[in-house]
């Protein structure tokens, strides 16, 4: 198995979306000189989007990835790397003694050139004297200059902490700064528009809109075998991608992954996961806001309320949590087909979540032009209302109940009177019911589907 998915890796995947993030590129080149920052979590997409645009574009550019080795190492294979793209042969023979002489030494002898800087978080973590450096040729010589300079990473909180943060040697100094996140509904369909559509979504529930992941899933013909591929087998990527992510980002993985397994578990508060996990409530809170900063997790509140919980918003951390850790034991003795089991079992419960929140971006952007600019749901002493779209300025209010199933049209028919009564229950007495939805994975076979019926076909048409 390891050989069959080193191959799927090997296979190219086409490019969708990021149409906003090409043109953010495109108009930092035209009014260059500039200093564009880019990062996001790791598989997002981020090295893809650069070298799209520089192929794009056409200009002439110097891509370098830098490795987790010494500064000397790193500047070697950097100038190695502009010697041939830009065909100088002193960038070769010279031995510079810095990042910053590199970057000078280019600045003098080439315009209307992009440099990129790719992980270049792992050169400031063998050697954080590299920050200084390119801060002092983005004061001193990039104004002079029609050079555009790129610096990706994909550590977020490095990054943040220490090239865009405040307080950082860079901060303040981007013209630029682009966060790459997932792939929208829309663009993720584009990469699996050979399977069925509510496998699409459940594809998307597992692994977000990760690119590489999407692509991975891509190679199998439909969503059994690609869940297999991706967990239920010898060397899964999917098993192995928390570990990586958490070792790359904290220095006490274990006590975040500790936290991380009570919130899939339903503990979402700070009291409640500081009960489950032995660690103190005030240090709980603590990690919480690192990992909010990283997008790991997000607390969500209900719609006119204060109280709120912690939820895993990383879909890869989400699909381990939840999925993965309660048969890794299985994976561990090689019990692959009990896995797979485990998983499809699962799978629809865990996909509702996902297909809530795919119907709130869905009646958001529908309503965004009429004034509708607050998406959430409603909840209160029990009661819950999946989807609420408001207009606060109207006071009015958009509802939508969401189910993951197969309803006909009837039952549907209850149902939305039902939620009616429960919209004008949860709702302040001044808001008006504009609209009520119910999302569905699918109608009856041959019933004609009314406007106010979602179904996942609508969120790609």
């Amino acid at each position: 198995m390891p050989g069959k998915y080193s191959s799927i890796l090997c296979m190219p995947c086409k490019f969708v979306g990021r149409d906003s993030e090409l043109e953010v590129l495109s108009k930092s080149w035209e009014s260059r000189p500039s200093f564009v920052v880019i990062y996001g979590r790791r598989r997002v997409g981020k090295t893809r989007l650069i070298r799209e645009w520089l192929v794009r574009s056409g200009v002439k550019y110097v891509y370098f990835l830098a490795q987790l080795s010494s500064y000397g190492y790193n500047l070697c294979k950097f100038t190695k790397c502009a010697s041939r793209t830009l065909h100088d042969v002193v960038l070769s023979k010279v031995r510079f003694s810095s990042l910053r002489d590199a970057l000078d030494y280019i600045a003098t002898r080439f315009n209307d050139v992009v440099v990129v800087i790719d992980e270049f978080t792992y050169w400031i973590r063998s050697s954080p004297k590299v920050l200084s450096e390119v801060q002092g040729f983005v004061d001193e010589v990039l104004p002079k200059t029609k050079l555009m300079l790129v610096i990706c990473g994909s550590l977020v909180g490095l990054m943040l902490r220490e090239v865009i943060g405040g307080g950082a040697p860079l901060y303040g100094r981007a013209t630029v700064r682009l966060r790459v996140r997932s792939l929208r509904f829309r663009d993720f369909r584009e990469l699996l528009s050979g399977w069925r559509i509510e496998d699409v979504v459940r594809a998307y529930a597992l692994v977000g809109g990760i690119p590489f992941y999407a692509c991975l899933a891509s190679k199998y013909p439909d969503l059994i075998s690609a869940v297999r591929g991706l967990i239920a087998s010898p060397g899964a990527p999917l098993v192995e991608e928390k570990y990586i992510l958490l070792r790359e980002e904290f220095r006490e993985p274990h006590t975040y992954s500790s936290i991380l397994s009570a919130i899939a578990r339903g503990y979402g508060t700070p009291s409640k996961i500081s009960e489950v996990t032995g660690v103190d409530s005030s240090h709980v809170s603590k990690y919480l806001r690192v990992m909010e900063f990283l997008d790991f997790v997000k607390r969500i509140v209900p719609l006119f309320s204060k109280k709120g919980r912690y939820v895993i918003s990383d879909p890869i951390l989400r699909t381990w949590y939840v999925l993965i850790e309660p048969v890794i034991d299985l994976i561990e003795i090689g019990a692959y087909d009990e896995v797979l089991n485990h998983i499809l079992r699962e799978l629809d419960r865990y996909t509702s979540v996902t297909w809530e929140e795919l119907v709130r971006q869905y009646l958001l952007s529908k309503y965004l032009k009429q004034g509708f600019t607050v998406a959430g749901y409603l909840e209160r002493k029990g009661e819950e209302l999946d989807v609420a779209i408001l207009n606060t300025n109207k006071k009015e209010a958009v509802v939508a109940e969401v189910k993951w199933s197969d309803i006909d049209l009837d039952e549907l028919i209850k149902l939305r009177d039902k939620a009616l009564r429960k919209a004008h229950a949860l709702l302040p007495k001044d808001y008006v019911v504009k609209d009520v939805y119910l999302a569905v994975k699918s109608l009856g076979k041959g019933e004609e589907k009314p406007y106010w019926v979602v179904t996942p076909n609508d969120l790609v048409t």
